[in-house]
């Protein structure tokens, strides 16, 4: 499953920390609130074995 959360709903929670490659990656330190997900979507794995995304997320949509 693949899930989309609103970040700005998850507030202090929420923490933005360097990843090995320097990036800023989004940590959770508390309970994930449902009323922060806004979507949910099946994320099966394609014939080589990497997963597929649906179109929604990879138009920018939740």
């Amino acid at each position: 499953m693949l899930v989309a959360v609103d970040a700005d709903a998850l507030g202090e929670a929420l923490k933005w920390e360097p990843s090995r490659g320097g990036d800023l990656f989004p940590h959770l330190y508390d309970v994930l609130p449902m009323t922060a997900v806004t979507g949910v979507h099946d994320l099966p794995l394609g014939p080589e074995g990497g997963h597929v995304f649906p179109a929604a997320v990879m138009d920018g949509e939740s």
